[in-house]
């Protein structure tokens, strides 16, 4: 902490006027010269008074700056390009290191549905039982996937590309690696859509918008080389909300196939429409500030949202660079544990992932767990089961103690470090204009709000968010599951500040028809404990097991 007294007069004033030179930029780029009329203007925007000799000396000393960034800007910085950091989530962790160690249910006496339905609605250990045991061809369970993705795909609007071709070579590749004897494990010929945020060579990698509906990038995704390590199928590169946004993209509004009157909620649309309507075996989602969370809900489905920096992002566009994180939305909770554990750790390119340990065991001795419910105003501690409606006596028939907690909501501008760095991630297309021909989208005045705040305004952000981080890990205390209904709300903010981990399990529909769920936070890198508390869960009610009506969709 100190000041490098070494450090030009020049490049110090540059620096230290940032809060005025956001604004001034952006008058500045529009081919305007600056004036001390547009400083007096920037003034309020920066919330700061100067003197007339003040502004005299800001006006000289914004041009350097500006210059500099204006080349900058005319060199062009592509989205995968990182800023020189990386964001550390803070909290207790286990031992660093590289380890998986997943063992799901295995099926017993099972043996393959007469039914095509009945076999797109499968688990994936069951899906995988049946390949490895020669019952299910891969090439036949992608032609089962394929034939429903081009009946349902476009009336739910959840497909940008059908990766057809791809998926028949990965198909027959997987058939014959089986029938030789090789088995990749539990993935091994299981078909799946991911998200259009990442990249697959040799196909569009659209991002949904409009400006990137032709963009094609030469190489693949890590999640996607990682899939295709373990035998996954790529049938479809999934709908997404125009730059991670909702569940409108440049093809139409993305469906919930409980309810086609309705959008599917985003980011991640396409993928949870899609296992919903059982188009595909999982999908692969991203979420910054709830893109898998809120789908999950909307569509019923079971979704994870791992801890920052537990899966790699390269070739995924980046939206916040310190936010981002890369997750499976599944059938089951125990789905999502096998893909963790297909995808998670460092690869050398994304410089934010990391490497730790991921154990799931199906069932956990809940009396062992220290479980919180996150509790209303004036709850009552001696029946806190209430405030997560049928889980909570559910838990305590299973042994369960559960103990009303409270956090704090998230400091007022903490969260704004997405806005920024989301638009200096879309800086360009901003500016040149191309960002308005995303119809719809509430992305544009986003973008062009954020341009107006500071480099100060940034740095305050980040500083309010490791006040969250603190404040979060010492009301977590010694938790190792925390239950809050539904998505979570204030919590869901917060957690994806802080990088926890968050999975939403479908409890099915209340009394007036709307669909209820519950939210398990975890301690960070703590994946593999919520992921049992929900599978115990979900194998003593089956809610997993329903389906949306299809017939419903025109």
């Amino acid at each position: 902490m100190g000041f490098d007294a070494g450090i030009s007069r020049k490049h110090f004033l540059s620096g230290s006027l940032l809060a005025l030179s956001a604004p001034l930029a952006t008058i500045a780029s529009q081919g305007g010269k600056v004036t001390i009329e547009d400083i007096k203007a920037a003034e309020k925007l920066a919330g700061i008074t100067l003197t007339e000799e003040q502004r005299k000396g800001v006006l000289g000393a914004f041009s350097p700056g500006h210059d500099a960034l204006q080349k900058l800007r005319a060199k062009g910085l592509t989205n995968d390009v990182s800023p020189a950091f990386n964001f550390v989530p803070q909290g207790k962790k286990p031992r660093a290191g590289y380890k998986t160690d997943v063992r799901v249910t295995p099926p017993k006496n099972f043996t393959k549905p007469a039914k095509e339905e009945d076999i797109a609605f499968l688990t994936l250990a069951e899906l995988g039982f049946l390949i490895k045991s020669k019952q299910l061809s891969p090439i036949e369970l992608t032609e089962i996937y394929l034939k429903r993705l081009k009946e349902f795909g476009p009336k739910l609007f959840c497909v940008i590309t059908l990766t057809e071709d791809l998926a028949r070579f990965q198909a027959k590749v997987a058939h014959e690696e089986i029938h030789k004897g090789k088995y990749r494990g539990p993935l091994h010929g299981i078909p799946y859509g991911i998200k259009d945020l990442f990249a697959v060579k040799d196909y569009v990698t659209t991002w949904g918008a409009e400006p990137f509906r032709e963009q094609s990038l030469s190489y693949n995704s890590t999640v996607f080389e990682k899939l295709t390590a373990a035998g996954a199928i790529c049938v479809a590169k999934t709908s997404v909300g125009a730059l991670a946004y909702g569940d409108r993209w440049f093809g139409g509004l993305t469906l919930n196939p409980w309810n086609p009157k309705q959008g599917s909620s985003g980011s991640s649309a396409g993928s949870a429409s899609g296992v919903a309507a059982g188009l595909f075996a999982f999908g692969i989602g991203t979420e910054t500030l709830g893109s898998i969370i809120s789908p999950s809900q909307r569509c019923r489905v079971t979704g994870l949202r791992p801890t920052f920096g537990r899966t790699s992002r390269f070739g995924a566009m980046a939206l916040s660079w310190t936010m981002d994180k890369v997750g499976p939305l599944c059938r089951c909770a125990e789905d999502c544990a096998l893909i963790l554990a297909a995808i998670h750790g460092s690869d050398g390119k994304d410089l934010m992932a990391v490497d730790y340990p991921f154990t799931y065991r199906s069932s956990v001795d809940l009396s062992k767990l220290k479980i919180g419910v996150m509790a209303s105003q004036g709850f009552d501690e001696d029946d806190v089961a209430k405030e997560i409606g049928p889980v909570g006596p559910l838990l305590q028939g299973l042994g369960a103690k559960l103990t009303g907690l409270k956090f704090s909501p998230p400091l007022d501008g903490s969260d704004e470090v997405l806005s920024i760095e989301a638009a200096a991630a879309f800086d360009e297309i901003t500016r040149d204009g191309r960002v308005d021909t995303m119809k719809g989208s509430l992305w544009p005045p986003i973008f062009r709000a954020a341009e107006l705040h500071s480099g100060v305004d940034y740095i305050q952000a980040m500083r309010a968010r490791s006040l969250v981080m603190k404040k979060f890990e010492e009301e977590l205390a010694d938790f190792d599951v925390v239950v809050i209904p539904e998505r979570a709300g204030d919590v869901l903010v917060t957690t994806n500040l802080t990088g926890h981990p968050q999975v939403f399990i479908p409890m099915g529909v209340n009394d007036q028809g709307r669909p209820i769920g519950v939210s398990l936070i975890g301690r960070l890198y703590g994946e593999g404990v919520i992921l049992s508390v929900a599978n115990m869960i979900q194998r003593a009610t089956s809610v997993y097991r329903t389906r949306p009506d299809l017939s419903k969709l025109s």
